[in-house]
């Protein structure tokens, strides 16, 4: 995937600043990339330089440069990510409507649906920082985002100081961590680069860090904004100004990092210690997809069209699962299912003489079953995927979001590799698909005629 960075003056101007950030997202998208990443404070400039007092002695509230829970600029960045095809991580002042103020970031997906959001934990409170005097500490874990590129978890400026919050990420999931800050030029600039550069290789993850520029008031803003990789490979850095920098990471690299040097595999995850919101805990314990798909390589070794074949039914079927926001061990299932579904196929070709669909699933239950514990999958996906590989050619009792999706995926693809004609599609779309993800990809191959 291709990340931006959006490393930005602010203005004393709400509505400049709004400008300015939306323009920026059809500017990232244009170029490419495929997530916008905004400084800390998106939409104002730097208050909290001021202690509260200060400002409230001026006849200014504390809550004056807040957004509301349901404000018209959340509209906007949902129809501009949706408008641009883009995700969207902007960081914002938000009151709740008890009076709470949250220093929050969003999670815009590329449909302009909001995905989620995340708070600061930890309010820092020092000179030029008087962030104690504005900001509630957030109220729920860290939480991690999936899209089709990988899981994304947000920490939020002096959060990454703490190391149990990228770790807590880390642990839910998460491949990329964005952090959204307001760095200064007379801060150590090298120690914070060597932190996250640490952290970054610690945990196996990519880091992308976005920081604001120029003078506020005599405040400077350093920029050197950077992106790490998860063996601590800075792989681009901002420099003093105004910049929109632009990134390709392939976040398979740190599932990789997690097989050849799996220091996030070997931590204790504690909830009284790394306060995260995930389904599993289990991360570097079990074998990962990536290997199930090295499996099925090879097990297919010298058959191009069925290597290609669950490659295709792979893909779709990831993708409608993180499009119906599956749970990540639910995905996991889905997705390991979908390549080995028709694990059967060689011995009914070689004991039977035929691909039809009733032997296919009777041989290939058992061989999923071989394949997968052979791998080191626990029961609960050995037996949960050997029934989906036993039934993937039943239409009738889809008993699971994991199951129709599955049986959608291979659908997707069998259509074409099988040409079938208009009325089989048809009957195929009205018959077969049910989530929305699934419908949406039918229509994008095979409109309506």
């Amino acid at each position: 995937m291709k990340i931006a960075l959006a490393q930005m003056q602010m203005d004393i101007d709400k509505k400049i600043n709004e400008k300015k950030s939306l323009t920026l997202a059809a500017q990232a998208a244009k170029a490419g990339a495929d997530l916008l990443l905004y400084p800390e404070l998106t939409l104002t400039p730097f208050f909290p330089q001021y202690p509260s007092r200060l400002l409230e002695g001026m006849g200014i509230s504390p809550e004056a440069f807040s957004i509301e829970k349901n404000a018209d600029i959340l509209t906007k960045f949902a129809d501009t990510a949706r408008e641009n095809d883009i995700y969207l991580c902007p960081n914002f002042y938000v009151k709740e409507e008890e009076g709470k103020l949250f220093d929050r970031s969003y999670f815009f997906e590329k449909t302009g649906r909001l995905v989620g959001t995340s708070d600061m934990h930890h309010i820092f409170t020092a000179e030029n920082f008087y962030e104690g005097d504005y900001y509630h500490p957030a109220e729920e874990p860290f939480k991690v985002f999936p899209t089709p590129f990988g899981n994304v978890g947000v920490v939020i400026c002096f959060d990454r100081h703490v190391p149990e919050t990228i770790r807590a990420c880390a642990l839910a999931g998460a491949e990329l961590i964005l952090i959204p800050t307001a760095n200064l030029t007379t801060e150590p600039l090298d120690v914070f680069k060597a932190e996250i550069i640490a952290e970054a290789y610690q945990n196996n993850v990519f880091i992308a860090m976005t920081n604001r520029v120029g003078d506020e008031n005599g405040l400077v803003f350093a920029g050197d904004s950077l992106v790490v990789d998860p063996n601590g490979k800075v792989l681009a850095e901002g420099g003093s100004d105004e910049d929109l920098i632009l990134c390709d990471i392939d976040t398979g690299e740190a599932l990789r990092a997690r097989q050849t040097r799996p220091y996030i595999g070997f931590c204790v995850p504690d909830r009284g210690v790394y306060d995260f919101e995930a389904e599993e805990l289990s991360l570097e314990k079990e074998p990962s997809v990536e290997d199930v798909y090295m499996a099925m390589a090879d097990y297919d070794e010298g058959d191009p069209k069925r290597i290609q074949h669950f490659t295709k039914v792979y893909y779709y079927a990831h993708l409608i699962a993180v499009g119906e926001h599956l749970p990540l061990k639910v995905r996991q299932i889905t997705e390991i299912a979908a390549m080995v579904h028709d694990i059967g196929i060689h011995k009914a070709e070689k004991s039977f003489h035929t691909t039809a669909g009733k032997i296919q699933e009777k041989l290939g239950a058992p061989e999923s079953v071989k394949l997968l514990r052979d791998m080191g999958f626990s029961d609960e996906i050995v037996n949960r995927v050997s029934y989906l590989v036993g039934h993937h050619h039943t239409y009738t009792g889809i008993d699971g979001i994991d199951y129709q999706i599955l049986v959608e995926a291979d659908f997707l693809v069998n259509i074409y590799e099988d040409n079938m004609d208009l009325q089989a599609r048809e009957n195929a779309f009205g018959n077969i698909f049910k989530t929305s993800t699934g419908k949406r990809l039918f229509r994008q191959m095979y409109p309506v005629e």
